[in-house]
């Protein structure tokens, strides 16, 4: 590897600090101040050079300069929810995803100014309560059984994509396993375009439970009419014209939060206003990311079989858009198959209760 004199996670901090709108000759200081190592702003400049495929954010990176000062551009809160959650958001991002600015292919598109001002809201509004019940576990979305979804109609795209690209970079520089979580979250939110806020805590309260299950025809919380259901978001993106929810997981293959990624979506639809159909879930390690449409679980409409077709389309569809380097996921077993045909016809796979 290049810049073999210099540790990579030097190197990933001099990325972040420039992307986030350091000078090279500021990163160059910082660099000297937390590692005690001096670099020259040209071998920074290489670096950049080096790693532009990881940092997408830089073709927004001068003009977001123009709204906040490198030190103002991530705002983070500590939530001391039953656990200490670094809540994080990006604030150029936040502010052209309100003036709909953030994704070039779609300018202009503002639809998701509620979830900007919920994002900024939430220090203030965060109901931290909620989050310290000791009382019952099942009001983590984490502990969330798959049995409240209709499951039948489940497909899963499983491809690499920027998520993955970024964790096989991040993952392996971190000696410290509890902190690699956090490292990929950090990396993220300064230096690709997607990633506007992490570990962005979510909640659904007894009113917004009983609206749900009657709207679904669903249970979330049986037999608790004082339930509430809470949860972390570990990584929100807005970009394709869809808002999507992320979660890093190490397992990928034995892991499957599907009950845990749609409850993070409700409760995000809820709290946002916005649709349920756009919000994507995925969860993902370095080595895939697995993608499902959450409203196509809860979907009013007759079931379809295990076995049968659905076409991918230009429209949202519940079979996922994908490349030709996809696999078709059966979200039963989670076992690999091979692309049946060129242009990704999926099979809609059915997960056991």
């Amino acid at each position: 590897m290049r810049n073999k004199t210099y540790p990579l996670r030097m190197i990933l901090a001099a990325i972040s600090d420039y992307d986030v709108g350091y000078t090279l000759d500021e990163t160059a200081a910082r660099l000297k101040a937390k590692a005690n190592r001096s670099v020259s702003p040209s071998t920074i400049a290489s670096w950049l050079r080096d790693y532009a495929a990881h940092c997408s954010y830089r073709r927004l990176r001068s003009k977001a300069r123009t709204r906040f000062p490198a030190a103002q551009t991530v705002r983070s809160i500590k939530l001391y929810h039953r656990q200490v959650y670094s809540y994080a958001y990006h604030r150029p991002k936040i502010e052209l995803l309100r003036g709909g600015l953030l994704d070039d292919k779609r300018r202009g598109d503002t639809r998701f100014t509620a979830l900007a001002d919920f994002l900024e809201r939430l220090p203030s509004e965060c109901p931290h309560e909620l989050f310290t019940r000791e009382d019952d576990l099942r009001a983590r979305a984490s502990q969330a059984r798959p049995a409240f979804a209709d499951t039948s109609r489940l497909t899963v795209s499983v491809k690499q994509n920027a998520a993955t690209q970024a964790a096989a970079l991040i993952i392996p520089s971190v000696g410290n396993n509890k902190l690699r979580h956090e490292s990929l979250q950090r990396f993220m939110l300064a230096n690709d375009s997607a990633t506007v806020a992490v570990e962005v805590p979510v909640w659904l309260g007894t009113q917004d439970l009983a609206v749900i299950q009657r709207q679904y025809g669903i249970e979330l919380a049986p037999g608790d009419v004082q339930a509430v259901v809470t949860g972390h978001i570990d990584f929100l993106q807005v970009r394709n014209g869809s808002i999507y929810v992320l979660d890093y997981k190490p397992d990928t293959r034995t892991n499957k939060p599907i009950a845990q990624l749609t409850i993070y979506a409700l409760a995000l639809s809820r709290l946002t206003g916005i649709k349920l159909f756009d919000i994507k879930c995925a969860w993902f390690n370095e080595h895939e990311y697995c993608e499902f449409f959450p409203r196509a679980l809860l979907a009013q409409r007759p079931r379809t079989g295990r076995g049968e077709i659905a076409r991918n389309s230009s429209g949202p569809k519940p079979a996922a858009r994908a490349t030709a380097k996809n696999t078709v996921l059966d979200a039963g077993n989670l076992t690999r198959k091979p692309n049946p045909r060129r242009n990704f016809r999926q099979v809609s796979a059915a997960l056991p209760s």
